[in-house]
């Protein structure tokens, strides 16, 4: 974790002589975490949301089979 630059790791930004306001980039933590993308979901198999996610990939494998396909056939 690196310190927020926006805010200087206070999490207050300052906008006026008397104004203050919750740092944007860190949520107020002063603090940025980095972003991780996860390349598979983070919900297990066997969950209804993984079972869901696990439908999902192979509809859109089907349809961009059939897709490319349609496509060489014409």
């Amino acid at each position: 974790m690196a310190i927020c630059s926006s805010c200087g790791g206070s999490g207050i930004k300052r906008i006026s002589e008397q104004r203050f306001r919750t740092c944007h980039d860190c949520l107020g933590r002063g603090v940025l975490r980095p972003v991780a993308s996860p390349t598979r979901s983070t919900f297990p198999a066997r969950s209804v949301v993984g079972s869901l996610e696990e439908g999902s990939e192979k509809l859109k494998e089907v349809v961009i089979k059939k897709a490319v396909i349609s496509v060489f056939a014409k």
